[in-house]
């Protein structure tokens, strides 16, 4: 089964992401679920990447396409963690998580986050439903890209 990883520290809205990705609330931490076009996909909601756990570390191991979620512009932690995904073969979608928080709607996080990595993110609000849908569509680009 195909595997994408959800990444990021704690309080950093994984759970949330992972419900609006699925269009409904379930309760166990791996589940294989729908998303967009693409089935048989088991999200991967991992513990924070700032929990000293190994739970994440093996994630990091299996899945094909990893979110990092970031939501504040203090990222160093995050990038150390796309680094390690990068080495293990994941493809990498860079999320501006909580994006209905921030009064620009994260564009001023992205584009310090592509300032320092080159990585370009994504705003997304699972609370809102903002950039959802281009989420899906990015994982189910990767997802096929990798076929």
């Amino acid at each position: 089964m195909r595997q994408v990883g959800i990444f990021g520290k704690r309080k950093s809205g994984k759970s949330a992401l992972m419900y609006a990705l699925t269009k409904h609330k379930i309760k166990a931490t791996f589940r294989a679920m729908e998303i967009g076009s693409v089935t048989k996909v088991m999200l991967v909601d991992t513990v924070g990447v700032d929990v000293e756990d190994s739970t994440a570390e093996k994630s990091a191991q299996s899945v094909e396409v990893s979110l990092m979620l970031i939501t504040n512009d203090s990222f160093e932690l995050e990038l150390a963690w796309i680094s390690k995904l990068q080495k293990s073969g994941s493809a990498i979608i860079v999320v501006v998580s909580q994006a209905d928080k921030f009064s620009d709607g994260g564009r001023a996080l992205a584009a310090a986050i592509k300032e320092v990595s080159g990585l370009e993110a994504l705003c997304v609000s699972a609370h809102t439903g903002e950039g959802v849908e281009e989420l899906d569509e990015e994982i189910n680009r990767l997802l096929g890209s990798r076929d």
